[in-house]
């Protein structure tokens, strides 16, 4: 019944400091922005109400019937951002998101050079169970997010 996965929301706080990450650093590509955009706000689990939000539409370099990622910052309502952390991987629901690409350890030194991201665990080789190998990087972006990139190992 499913043709494929449309798209990933990431709710974030700060629209703009999510675009200096995830296109800065991770060198998405933004297909289209909203601002202020005024919807039913059922769509989005607020029934009876009238929501506003931030949102763009990225892709990676792979653009061509691509999984996009939608990062929406709640306008109204205002996004919430809980204290404390975020609950372990272990934890029922959505907990990562993973992206392919062509080297980890580029982007782990990328990383690193800001200062401020916290790494769950620097590049590991692991056997994938459907074979070959993956070296996988897990961190979490400036709001808490879970990340993972994932670059297939050439025997």
């Amino acid at each position: 019944m499913i043709n494929r996965l449309f798209h990933v929301c990431i709710t974030v706080a700060d629209i703009e400091a999510a675009l200096e990450f995830y296109c800065g650093v991770l060198e998405l590509e933004s297909i289209g922005a909203l601002r202020n955009e005024k919807a039913p706000g059922a769509v989005l689990g607020f029934p009876g109400q009238e929501i506003e939000i931030h949102a763009d539409h990225l892709v990676g370099k792979n653009k061509e019937n691509a999984t996009v990622i939608d990062l929406i910052e709640f306008v109204s309502p205002k996004t919430v951002v809980a204290p404390g952390p975020s609950a372990p991987l272990n934890h029922a629901g959505i907990n990562r998101m993973a992206f392919s690409v062509d080297s980890t350890d580029a982007i782990y030194e990328k990383l690193k050079l800001r200062g401020d991201i916290v790494f769950l665990c620097e590049p590991q080789v692991v056997i994938a169970p459907t074979g070959g190998k993956f070296k996988i990087l897990t961190f979490k972006d400036p709001f808490g997010n879970v990340l993972e990139v994932i670059e297939y190992m050439k025997e």
